[in-house]
């Protein structure tokens, strides 16, 4: 269908070779990138995830005070915290019994 609307004489001689190797350069590209993709997730996401169900820590209750501050009621090695996070930092309010 191309050759209906252009001539032959239009047409650089090579220009077959210039698509294969173009194509060829593509693939190459691909599994390149590919590789990088498959390396990152097997090698490097594992290590930058924290543990989701750490055994150490738990939080134990939870209560928004303001829109960017939050009050945790957090347990770590039998040992009871009450702390408050915002978005300037984390303070320990208060250490609570360990039956708390």
């Amino acid at each position: 269908m191309f050759e209906l609307f252009v001539s032959p004489e239009a047409i650089p001689a090579g220009t077959h070779l210039i698509t294969v190797g173009y194509i060829f350069q593509l693939i190459i590209s691909l599994g390149i990138v590919i590789g990088l993709i498959y390396f990152s997730a097997k090698y490097l996401f594992p290590k930058l995830q924290l543990p989701s169900h750490g055994q150490a820590i738990q939080i134990l209750d939870r209560v928004g005070i303001e829109p960017q501050v939050t009050a945790y009621i957090i347990s770590a090695y039998d040992k009871s915290y009450l702390i408050a996070v915002s978005n300037k930092g984390v303070t320990v309010l208060d250490k609570l019994e360990s039956g708390s």
